[in-house]
């Protein structure tokens, strides 16, 4: 799920169609249908990026930047270890490494993650531990952020024959998030101390600062016919959230 210029962007697996919600029209259509499926969308200032379900072949609406780029994780099978690239839009195939994750016997599954971005930065957070590697565009630089509960890379699958599976004990620290041009927020099902003693058990929003990448503060989302948040998305001044059934629009605060 995207949001950008009063629209909010969703793919339908079961339809194989990406629809859009006007925000202020409160209408919805079908802006992309294919044979494939969408694994990845991905939206700069006035292009859509549109990726297949193994990320190699991208389809773009708009002019583009030119010489955007994306990030991909490939697992090395030489070295055993996962690699986070950085690859051109306009050539796909050619990439560079900017980051290793650490190796573990799990055939990559420690490095399991997902993508965000905003204008000016890109992200790959990672779903079982607290480690979040950031690029930034305009400086062609990589910064590694840890969010607040420090849970340490380890290794999370177990074999089963001649592939790995993940553990039963995994637990998924990062479940999804969003950026803006300023701040940083991430979806935690790891709670905090004031949490547990509250007997909350929703998930709680922790805001990070996307400059200093240090912790600002955090927010719950109240609970909604008790299902799971499960996408984040961020608009102006209203952040997106999708539950398993529905949409919810908050607008944010100062306060």
């Amino acid at each position: 799920m995207k949001a950008a210029q009063g629209n909010i962007y969703g793919y339908v697996y079961s339809k194989k169609t990406i629809f859009r919600y006007n925000t202020d029209l409160h209408k919805i259509d079908s802006f992309y249908s294919s044979n494939g499926i969408v694994t990845r969308l991905e939206i700069d200032t006035n292009t859509f990026y549109i990726f297949d379900d193994g990320e190699n072949n991208v389809t773009a609406y708009g002019p583009g930047k030119g010489n955007a780029y994306y990030l991909k994780t490939i697992f090395d099978s030489s070295k055993k270890i996962t690699q986070l690239k950085l690859r051109k839009f306009s050539t796909p195939t050619v990439d560079s490494t900017i980051y290793e994750f650490p190796r573990f016997e799990d055939g990559g599954l420690s490095a399991d993650g997902f993508y965000i971005s905003n204008h000016h930065h890109q992200y790959y957070i990672s779903f079982y531990n607290s480690g979040i590697i950031q690029y930034d565009e305009k400086h062609k630089s990589t910064k590694l952020i840890h969010t607040i509960d420090r849970t340490p890379p380890s290794n999370i699958a177990v074999p089963t024959g001649n592939i790995y599976t993940r553990s039963s004990k995994s637990v998924i620290v990062n479940s999804t998030a969003t950026a803006d041009e300023e701040h940083l927020y991430v979806l935690s099902y790891v709670l905090s101390q004031d949490a547990v003693k509250s007997n909350y058990r929703g998930p709680v929003v922790d805001v990070y600062n996307i400059q200093s990448g240090l912790y600002e503060s955090s927010f719950r989302f109240p609970g909604y016919q008790g299902k799971p948040v499960l996408q984040l998305s961020k608009s102006a001044d209203t952040l997106v959230a999708a539950y398993e059934n529905n949409i919810l629009l908050f607008k944010l605060t100062n306060k």
